[in-house]
């Protein structure tokens, strides 16, 4: 590996010593389309395919510490609209009688 090839790599977060081994299934286009991207550049289809992925995923060093919202992030603002006019309907069984059949 060239000089070049492995200043790309730490610019990147791509260290030898913590690579894991994945499999993909790719259609053959595909698999042409990274062999000779691969050879032009003088790298490997894993070098390729990995350059691919920190493009479309992001640098990991700039991933949002936050998930994604919960169900209540995104509905909170609607909670609570509709008033129903019994006040004890979430406690109370007696308005469960019959429900569900």
């Amino acid at each position: 590996m060239t000089p070049v090839i492995v200043l790309l790599n730490a610019t990147i977060g791509i260290t030898f010593a913590r690579m894991k081994t994945i499999t993909i299934k790719v259609p053959e286009e595909l698999d042409a389309r990274l062999a000779m991207r691969a050879k032009r550049r003088g790298v490997s289809k894993s070098e390729v395919a990995r350059e691919a992925f920190v493009q479309l995923l992001g640098d990991k060093s700039q991933e949002s510490v936050e998930e994604e919202p919960s169900a209540y992030d995104i509905l909170k603002d609607d909670l609570g609209c509709i008033d129903s006019g019994i006040g004890d309907l979430s406690t109370n069984p007696k308005h469960m009688e019959g429900f569900g059949k």
